[in-house]
């Protein structure tokens, strides 16, 4: 999974603040619905998030992130399969002892502790789960400024588009 954004912030921790903007309008995958509502970027389109910054970018700089792709199957495991398996066993161990107060018991012990465990693995392996600055796409330096014709015009569209004129 890769975004481009802005590096807003450093941290002295390592870490940037990216902030990702939509690069193109339109609603992503349903291109015909896009030609029927408004499709303008907002303030709220905007994504601020914080990643290891492994490409030494400086705040202005473009850059690309990127996140694994197994991350969402080791989070899950962690988050829901330890809890789960925990209650799996506490069951098991519930049905050994017998009566359905022991069942109950031991179950809800087995959930508990499921769920201490995984909360603490997520913890302690949750810092290779961020996300991190690939390579720097173009340095602040190197970027030209936009055109105040060109952003009159897009800020016109917009305003457009809002009042509802398109």
């Amino acid at each position: 999974m890769q975004h481009e954004g802005l590096v807003a912030s450093l941290d002295a921790d390592g870490l940037a603040e990216i902030l990702i903007t939509p690069g193109t309008p339109g609603i992503p995958g349903a291109p015909e619905v896009s030609t029927k509502v408004c499709h303008c970027a907002t303030d709220a389109s905007n994504v601020t998030i914080r990643a290891v910054n492994l490409a030494k970018a400086e705040v202005g700089d473009l850059v690309r992130i990127s996140r694994k792709l197994g991350v969402l199957w080791k989070n899950a495991a962690m988050i829901i399969g330890i809890p789960v398996l925990g209650g799996g066993i506490g069951l098991m161990a519930g049905l050994m002892v017998g009566g359905v107060s022991g069942i109950i018991g031991l179950s809800v012990l087995g959930l508990v502790c499921g769920i201490a465990v995984g909360a603490s693995a997520y913890k302690r392996f949750s810092r290779a789960n961020q996300f991190v600055v690939s390579r720097v796409i173009t340095r602040r330096s190197d970027m030209a400024t936009c055109p105040v014709e060109a952003s009159k015009a897009a800020t016109e569209t917009c305003a457009e588009c809002i009042r509802g004129n398109l």
